[in-house]
């Protein structure tokens, strides 16, 4: 009989979680059983070793007998898992690991055996349960818990995003804002096209409330609000009608499988349609002086979202896929703001509060170590003397091809 091995199959927002062994194989986490022990302990032990991660929940998906190495055969027994709390950190049997895409093409020096058995959860095993696992975690707050932050970052950046969005601008048609939070660029939309029709998305029905009695405050009657989730392509595709502009500011940046997305609101628009996509890498934040706790902070919320499957220095990911497209870039530009004022600095703090419970809860960071930098941000960033650079962010207008 052929021994035994337990496998998780966990689901991040950017795929399947494999870890590189020292074939250099990508394998799923996992291992053999020890005496007496059940086949959910062993899978929860392993995980716990290998990756550092506690496996809260695991349903049971099949088995198959697969040779491992020539003339070595074992019985694998797999197991979903959603993501597990906590940062991922190897132990010396892997070497690295990756979160495999389904959805693209098998990576070289992937057993066979592991892509098709993956490929089932996709296709056809806990469909809403793998959808789920694929939504990405936000994990700022929202609603009237985030108003000031999100006011400090209209302050800083949408000078620069008005600007941009300004040459693409249709005077008539429908125009759609997607994350559009409490509704400021929703807001400038509406103003500066009156004759246009504008709606703003955003999965967060808090913030939608919150923009709609905005709206009605400043009387504009041509921009309306509704609920969706980039993450589920279905309520996208509900919006039937094109739009001649569609655009998105750091929303992508919270999204682990960027292309589905980008390809779901290319096709919203029209024949003559733009999209307008501005997100940003958080690698390139600095300030002047060195600020330990400024470093430190960006570095912490990096790992988090390494942790959990998504890169926040995503502009070399976007344009990527952008550039891989059906599409005719209509312009492009990096844009970096100046962040000097306190009221402005301000917001790296206000982030870093909202974040700071989840950085601890995830083991990114110690309570002492986050209590730390916080101080740091208060004190030493906040000083006259010190000036820092914003987000840098890439602006890309682009239209599909053939189209017009």
């Amino acid at each position: 009989m052929d021994p035994v091995s337990v496998k998780a199959v966990i689901r991040g927002p950017q795929g399947i979680l494999f870890l590189k062994n020292p074939r250099n194989e990508l394998e799923l986490p996992g291992g053999r059983p020890n005496h007496r022990e059940t086949l959910e302990l062993a899978l929860t032990r392993e995980i716990e070793e290998e990756c550092g991660l506690n496996i809260t929940s695991a349903t049971y998906m099949g088995s198959q007998s697969c040779e491992i190495v020539p003339g070595r055969s074992v019985l694998l027994v797999f197991f979903y898992c959603t993501l597990p709390e906590g940062r991922l950190v190897l132990s010396d049997e892997h070497t690295a690991y990756e979160w495999v895409d389904l959805d693209a093409e098998p990576p070289h020096n992937m057993p066979s055996f592991y892509w098709e058995f993956c490929s089932q959860l996709r296709n056809d095993h806990n469909a809403s349960e793998y959808a789920a696992a694929a939504r990405p975690e936000y994990p700022l707050h929202t609603g009237e818990a985030d108003r000031q932050r999100l006011m400090v970052t209209a302050e800083v950046y949408n000078a620069a995003t008005t600007e941009f969005l300004r040459k693409f601008l249709p005077k008539t048609g429908r125009i759609l804002e997607v994350g559009c939070g409490h509704g400021q660029i929703a807001q400038w939309l509406a103003a500066n096209a009156p004759e246009a029709t504008v709606i703003g998305l955003d999965n967060d029905a808090e913030q939608i409330s919150l923009a709609k009695s905005a709206a009605s405050a400043h009387g504009i009657n041509n921009l309306s609000f509704r609920v969706g989730d980039l993450s589920d392509l279905a309520s996208i595709s509900q919006l039937k009608r094109k739009f001649e502009l569609i655009t998105c500011r750091f929303t992508l940046l919270h999204i682990g499988q960027r292309r589905p997305v980008v390809e779901a609101l290319l096709g919203l628009l029209t024949p003559l349609g733009v999209l307008v996509v501005e997100e940003p890498s958080l690698g390139s934040l600095f300030c002047i002086p060195h600020v330990a706790g400024f470093e430190q902070a960006n570095a912490a919320i990096s790992a988090y979202g390494e942790s959990r499957g998504v890169n926040y220095n995503c502009i070399e990911d976007i344009w990527s896929i952008i550039t891989k497209m059906n599409v005719q870039i209509r312009d492009a530009r990096f844009s970096q703001p100046t962040v000097w004022k306190k009221e402005h600095k301000a917001l790296v703090k206000l982030s870093f509060q909202q974040l700071s419970p989840r950085l601890v809860a995830h083991g990114i960071l110690e309570e002492h170590q986050a209590k730390r930098i916080e101080q740091s941000l208060d004190s030493e960033y906040m000083d006259d003397l010190v000036i820092s650079g914003g987000l840098r962010t890439l602006q890309i207008a682009m239209s599909v091809k053939g189209r017009s």
